[in-house]
């Protein structure tokens, strides 16, 4: 069975075919509890009424109990005239149905038998058993009890089938997604012969080809970069050389303008090689006194950003210790307060504050300066995009420092978010967690 329509439809078939079994089961069972055979109640209508006729109302009532205890019941016995001659039926009883016209009580065809009994002289009687309310009460319940039973059971397993699966492929979609490349779908899964397990296996294919693709593009732009560092070392010495012994004075501001150029391209092939590098690189993890090491990022952001009189405040106590890579964690933090920095103009203040939440560290960068447009908040953590407002306003960058941020980020498990601030500027934070 190697189509999924054709298991789904046998697991519903069995689903329903195993409830209304026990609901079946379940009802003849009471009624076969509850009802006595027309021949036993005939035989004992009888001798009631044999022994009524001959030894009168006292020997009938006698001979009614130990026939009520026996049968576990109720006997009414009435005259042709409908003349009870034991105890009357029960009101509810007679609320229930409607009386004939003999006066006579009508039917309880639910819950009660009805016999014709024959005396002397052809003289007729209707005796009427109805079994103990006790009994008679339990039995819907159970039914319904023992179907609920049985629909939340074969629904379980319905669901388990159906969505673990699911679940599990949406779990490694999700982690692919987030940047773990080497997230795949368990063997067990892949193995499968219906759509689930195509699906799976489809899925680990086009991962292992994203997988090679990225690398491959990585490689060539650590390769490309690595190379590029030496004809630029090589204009570097060429160009000192020419300053030295051949430029004249006319010629000076084109050599300083080419020596400029030179290191803004060399500073450019450095974030890419580090952009390389963070894909395949091993975290040196260790244990971090976080206000400590945070503190020093501060303090050393503040004094760079003393002359445009941006101040930048720190705040929260918590969490104290944190597992992580201190260098890499110090580039990310690092890139995007020096971004901060810049967008606050003069005079502008940075807020750096700490929070702990359900096993995570927060580390939140508030900035006074003009935000980002909503429809951009996720395209600035894309390498080499640069903003509108970004390039008018001259910022020198590359697009590349918060590329590495969330890349560091990521490769500490965590996660990078920005959003504008109600009151103007941007948040950025950073999600690591805590181990």
């Amino acid at each position: 069975m190697k189509n999924t329509f054709l298991r789904v439809f046998l697991v519903v078939l069995l689903s329903n075919i195993v409830v209304v079994s026990i609901g079946l089961g379940m009802v003849q069972f009471i009624q076969k509890r509850n009802q006595v055979s027309a021949d036993v109640l005939g035989d004992v209508g009888v001798q009631l009424v044999a022994g009524y006729e001959k030894f009168g109302i006292t020997s009938l009532q006698e001979e009614t109990k130990k026939a009520e205890k026996r049968l576990s019941g109720s006997i009414y016995l009435y005259q042709e005239n409908g003349r009870p001659l034991l105890k009357s039926l029960p009101r509810n009883f007679r609320e229930q149905n409607t009386p004939s016209e003999t006066g006579r009580p009508a039917a309880d065809f639910l819950h009660s038998q009805f016999i014709q009994v024959i005396g002397g002289n052809n003289v007729q009687y209707l005796l009427i058993f109805k079994p103990n309310p006790e009994i008679d009460s339990l039995a819907p319940g159970a039914v319904v009890g023992f179907s609920l039973l049985g629909l939340l059971v074969s629904s379980g397993v319905l669901a388990y089938w159906l969505l673990g699966p699911l679940l599990k492929l949406q779990r490694v979609a999700r982690s692919f997604g987030q940047g773990d490349m080497a997230a795949r779908v368990e063997n067990k899964l892949a193995r499968r012969s219906d759509a689930v397990g195509k699906l799976a296996r489809e899925f680990n294919e086009m991962a292992v080809r994203i997988e090679t693709l990225l690398s491959s593009k990585e490689r060539l732009m650590r390769d490309v970069s690595h190379e590029l560092r030496t004809p630029l070392a090589r204009i570097e010495v060429a160009l000192t050389i020419a300053e030295d012994k051949y430029a004249i004075e006319s010629q000076k501001g084109y050599l300083c303008r080419i020596r400029t150029e030179l290191h803004e391209l060399d500073e450019l092939i450095g974030q890419v090689l580090t952009l390389s590098r963070l894909e395949a690189a091993s975290l040196i993890k260790e244990e971090m006194d976080l206000q400590e090491w945070l503190g020093d990022i501060v303090e050393d952001v503040s004094f760079e950003s003393q002359l445009k009189g941006i101040s930048v405040v720190k705040t929260g106590r918590v969490p104290k210790v944190l597992l992580g890579d201190p260098l890499q964690l110090r580039h990310a933090i690092e890139n995007v307060l020096r971004n901060a920095c810049f967008y606050a103009g003069n005079g502008g203040v940075i807020e750096v504050e700490t929070q702990e939440r359900s096993g995570f560290a927060l580390i939140y960068v508030r900035d006074n300066g003009p935000g980002v447009s909503d429809d951009k908040l996720e395209k600035i953590f894309h390498a080499f995009y640069r903003s509108s407002e970004a390039r008018e306003a001259n910022s020198g960058g590359f697009g590349v420092g918060l590329t590495i941020s969330q890349r560091i980020i990521r490769a500490h498990k965590g996660l990078i978010t920005a959003r504008n601030r109600e009151e103007g500027g941007l948040e950025v934070c950073f999600q690591l967690p805590m181990v």
